[in-house]
């Protein structure tokens, strides 16, 4: 089994739990433990880095977009910026996993990841070959075609699944957790 780093998820503002609603004990206590596991994730605000290298961020965000896709899910992620759809899906290169959006913060935003991840991607630039890269279409989304067989053995493949469902990674959220950024946010 491959055990995957995971990066690039913020923290989503929440609203807090308006008291006139009618939940019962365990949804408010999940909705609780839901908002305090948000807080855990790093402020997006905070790893801002306007001086940052065209080139060298260009680098890192084609990494991001041609990972491969390990998990697929239901809902969008809005863009904790601009608001916009930023997919609904996981990549992974077996070293790193990240939410399909992230490359946008990167590329919109001026978010630079922690240097660990920086030279992670820039030292898989130089053993990988340049690929093509992907099509998104307007709710963030990979095109699911991509990359086709002619590309699949250039890409990472996680080993066959255990079970029926999925690739046979497993996440450790641990090394994220403790990225704080560079920026302290007010």
């Amino acid at each position: 089994m491959t055990v995957a780093q995971l990066v690039g998820y913020w923290r989503a503002e929440l609203p807090a739990l308006d008291p006139r609603l009618s939940v019962s004990v365990e949804q408010g206590a999940a909705y609780e433990r839901m908002r305090q596991r948000e807080r855990c994730w790093p402020d997006p605000r905070a790893f801002i880095d306007l001086a940052w290298s065209e080139d060298e961020r260009n680098v890192v965000v084609e990494h991001l977009r041609t990972g491969t896709l390990v998990n697929q899910y239901r809902g969008l992620s809005p863009c904790r910026f601009c608001g916009c759809h930023n997919g609904s899906a996981e990549l992974s290169d077996g070293t790193f996993c990240w939410p399909e959006g992230l490359a946008h913060y990167l590329d919109a935003h001026a978010v630079r990841l922690p240097e660990e991840f920086v030279q992670h991607a820039l030292s898989a630039s130089l053993v990988q070959p340049h690929l093509p890269s992907p099509e998104f279409d307007h709710l963030g989304q990979r095109d699911r075609s991509w990359p086709g067989t002619e590309l699949r053995g250039l890409l990472w493949t996680p080993e066959p699944p255990a079970e029926e469902y999925g690739p046979d990674v497993d996440l450790d959220p641990t090394w994220w957790l403790m990225q704080i950024g560079s920026r302290e946010i007010r």
